[in-house]
């Protein structure tokens, strides 16, 4: 699997990701830039003015949630893996791929309010399948229908299992919690989020995503500048290696530019979900002007990988040994390393909270997606979903990242290439909705 992984991503996958994601910018005039801010700032005053409704959800609470399904374990675990296996280059590319990936978040946003039915009992309401089954649904019909398939792999297997195992495999080093402990405590946390539905998912994950990142970014910018040569060190390690080989030891091995491309580009996608066909899951869920949620998805990228990945990456290279440790590990023990038994409780707090954000967000990716394919017992696939959080500490890691690697290769595949499609096809509609005054009005 770690062979397919590296052949799918390095360089190709990472090429055209970030070659089709400059295509989208500069067809958009970089609108997933520019505007997200804006919207943000007037979120309060927009949602005084939306329709409340059953399976509605409000434009805050669908950010919210949208961005602690984001932050996860790929925030990190994932980027120490990347920063170990591809050098410190790998946090720049990681930037860039969050950097493109606005403008696939904003546009898979706006297409399925704008080209979505509104009924919201449909099986197509909020979803990618909804403008891809409208615009190729008669020349390729079985695009949908694998697309929702392999989303619903890998919210079940993959995502759902990396997060489980991030988290067992944590506690178990630093505190000595056993796998069984670590998979019932998951089982009952994510059953008892995900039995109650969409309401229950959206209301528990909004609530606990800005208080764990606040706490998260302050305890990690209070290690920065605590250390502030190392940290200005770490960053232009960044720079430099990204476009050059990066020397470790006495030279003789090193981090090739090709290395930190793909681990950049594969871990960053990972942990911000841009150009999976996730966004309107949660950013679609409304009947308000198409450009309020696009803008709004746009910004989940943003925040999650120059904000919070930047943290990470940061704090890895200023104070960690991150050319020996990997994964979660090398992030605790930075953390440890810089404030003691606190740094070392709270990277616990947060990696355990937001794995499990991550894994209840994916559950409902996950529900929508059975839905589409024909599941009709919503309430046992709930069951069944928690089942495999508790299988997910008792599988061999290193598979699960490269079976993660492979799987998203393949959502990328079937999901960007008929969005670019359909992106090009309505550009001149697609380009007047999200420059109208709606996006653009004063407080």
């Amino acid at each position: 699997m770690d062979i397919i992984a590296a052949w799918i991503w390095n360089p190709l996958l990472s090429l055209i990701y970030i070659e089709t994601g400059l295509l989208f910018l500069v067809l958009t005039r970089g609108l997933s830039l520019q505007l997200p801010l804006t919207i943000f700032r007037r979120i309060k005053h927009i949602e005084k003015k939306s329709k409340t409704q059953d399976h509605h959800i409000s434009h805050g609470k669908a950010f919210l949630a949208a961005l602690a399904t984001s932050v996860g374990v790929g925030n990190l675990a994932g980027v120490g893996t990347a920063i170990h296996l591809g050098g410190p280059g790998a946090m720049f590319w990681l930037w860039v791929s969050a950097i493109v990936g606005s403008s696939f978040q904003m546009c898979s946003a706006y297409l399925a309010v704008r080209h979505g039915p509104k009924e919201i009992h449909s099986i197509l309401f909020a979803s990618p399948m909804s403008y891809i089954v409208k615009f190729t649904g008669r020349s390729w019909p079985m695009i949908a229908p694998i697309l929702s398939g392999i989303i619903l792999f890998h919210a079940m297997v993959s995502a759902n299992m990396i997060q489980a195992n991030s988290i067992s495999r944590a506690l178990a080093n630093s505190m000595g919690a056993s796998d069984f402990l670590v998979a019932t405590v998951l089982f009952i946390a994510v059953a008892a989020a995900i039995v109650g539905g969409v309401k229950s998912i959206v209301d528990v994950a909004s609530f606990l995503a800005p208080w764990l990142i606040l706490l998260y970014v302050v305890s990690g910018l209070l290690i920065l500048i605590l250390n502030p040569l190392a940290a200005l060190q770490a960053f232009l390690q960044i720079i430099q290696s990204a476009f050059h080989p990066y020397a470790i030891g006495g030279g003789i091995a090193g981090y090739s530019v090709m290395q930190a491309m793909q681990f950049g580009v594969s871990r960053g996608v990972f942990s911000h979900f841009s150009g999976m066909g996730t966004a309107p899951f949660l950013q679609g869920a409304n009947d308000d002007h198409p450009a309020i949620g696009a803008y709004m998805a746009a910004l989940v990228p943003l925040v999650d990988s120059l904000v919070v990945c930047s943290i990470t990456g940061l704090v890895v290279l200023a104070v960690g040994d991150w050319q020996q440790f990997t994964g979660a590990y090398l992030t605790a023990t930075a953390f440890q390393t810089a404030l003691g038994d606190i740094g070392r409780v709270v990277l616990f707090i947060c990696l355990g909270m937001f794995g499990y954000t991550t894994i209840i967000g994916w559950a409902h990716f996950a529900e929508r997606s059975f839905q589409f394919l024909g599941g009709r017992n919503v309430l046992a696939f709930r069951w069944v979903f928690a089942g495999m959080t508790f299988c997910g500490p008792f599988v061999p890691v290193g598979f699960i990242w490269s079976l993660a690697d492979v799987v998203i290769g393949l959502m990328l595949l079937f999901h960007l290439l008929p969005m670019t499609f359909i992106v090009i096809k309505t550009l001149p509609e697609l380009l007047n909705d999200l420059q109208s005054p709606v996006s653009r009005a004063p407080l």
